[in-house]
């Protein structure tokens, strides 16, 4: 099982605050881990604001929980019409990026398409994700379900609304899958 550039859905079974309701693009799985971004968690709105003035960003844009780890690193995710020297390509027209430089674009007004501003990021060790969605460490619970990487999910389903259509479109990805079995 590789869900690399896969998008986990967390089920409703999934009780850790972290991780509820959550859509997380996964950047790396191999045998030891997992890496990724919660995508769809935005932080209160005076913690962006002290965000904000910590990074320096001039703009009142929202910032998103990227994950419990290392809630001290910021990241851009971003559509790929912009790109910097620094920037890594994770998928067609997904980008991440954490070069100062791309806050300086933004403070001068100059976005791409599509982005988003996440602090942390979300890892597992060497077969927790596994474990996590197949119930082995967690009482026979599956906490994840997983879709193919969907960039209308990603960028054109508003944050508050996507834990639901990721939910909708796992269901049906499933159905289709076994239609077509």
């Amino acid at each position: 099982m590789d869900m690399k550039k896969q998008i986990l859905v967390s089920l409703p079974t999934l009780g850790d605050n972290n991780f509820r309701k959550s859509i997380v693009y996964v950047d790396e799985h191999n045998g030891d881990g997992a890496h990724g971004w919660i995508l769809n968690k935005e932080l209160e709105q005076r913690v962006s604001v002290k965000l904000r003035k910590s990074m320096q960003l001039a703009i009142n844009a929202p910032i998103y929980y990227g994950g419990p780890v290392e809630i001290n690193q910021v990241y851009v995710m971003h559509s790929s019409d912009i790109i910097l020297p620094t920037s890594i390509e994770l998928q067609d027209n997904l980008i991440v990026t954490r070069d100062k430089q791309i806050i300086n674009l933004f403070n001068n007004n100059q976005f791409p398409q599509y982005w988003r501003i996440v602090v942390g990021h979300c890892s597992w060790g060497a077969g927790q994700l596994e474990s996590e969605m197949f119930g082995s460490r967690t009482m026979g619970k599956s906490l994840w379900t997983n879709l193919p990487y969907r960039e209308e999910l990603i960028w054109n389903v508003h944050p508050n609304n996507q834990w639901e259509r990721g939910i909708e479109m796992s269901a049906n990805q499933k159905v289709n899958d076994y239609l077509n079995f």
